[in-house]
């Protein structure tokens, strides 16, 4: 089941199979205490209620992905003479991407040292994600391709596609300063993801990057 969803949403139908006719043939279903052996599930006795006759069960609560994964409770089907038989059932809780990723910053300064070579990290944005599963997963890309910078997806690590390339004929006086900018998005891997950006700006003086060659 998903969390956020209403109560009274439908998880599933049980169903025991009588072979007597009649109204032995006749069963009626009801929630027993939670099965044991798994202590990492909540107690499903409060959570789901099931339809005597019908074996619809169905939630009594919205449940929170972030505060509960599984449930697990025991159902009993009794016919007219008192015969019975249990089934454990298990019930997963989904997660919903209810947050936006969060960078630490809006806005990252970083600087292209002289001399850097190709694939140098030069520096690395962070964000962070409340989500918990897959949706708190954070992957970071550029907004729009470099032909300079490039970003690891999961660490958030920014490197160089080439060397610096130091400008020819400029001497360190004789340098004016230079910035690029880059933007940086997070989102979880699944493709309905909330999606958070942050502005990079880079000192690219000691390069050549976007010059027109000599």
């Amino acid at each position: 089941i998903r969390e956020n969803l209403p109560p009274g949403t439908l998880v599933t139908t049980l169903r025991a199979v009588d072979a007597d006719s009649g109204a032995f043939g006749e069963l009626r279903y009801v929630v027993l205490e939670q099965a044991v052996g798994d202590p990492s599930t909540g107690d499903g006795r409060d959570a789901f209620a099931v339809n005597g006759s019908s074996g619809e069960l169905r939630s009594r609560l919205t449940f929170d992905y972030e505060r509960a994964k599984a449930f697990q409770l025991l159902v009993r089907a009794t016919d007219a003479g008192n015969a019975s038989a249990t089934v454990t059932v298990r019930v997963l809780v989904t997660g919903e991407d209810e947050y936006d990723p969060i960078f630490l910053s809006p806005s990252f300064n970083f600087e292209v040292p002289e001399g850097a070579r190709k694939g140098q990290s030069i520096g690395r944005v962070l964000a962070t994600d409340e989500d918990e599963g897959v949706d708190g997963v954070v992957l970071y890309t550029l907004a729009k391709p470099s032909p300079y910078f490039a970003i690891n997806q999961t660490t958030g690590s920014i490197y160089l596609r080439v060397d610096s390339q130091p400008q020819a004929g400029a001497g360190r006086a004789k340098r004016e300063p230079r910035e690029m900018s880059l933007e940086v998005q997070a989102r979880s891997p699944l493709p309905a993801s909330r999606v958070a950006s942050a502005q990079v700006t880079i000192d690219v003086t000691h390069t050549s990057f976007g010059l027109a060659p000599d």
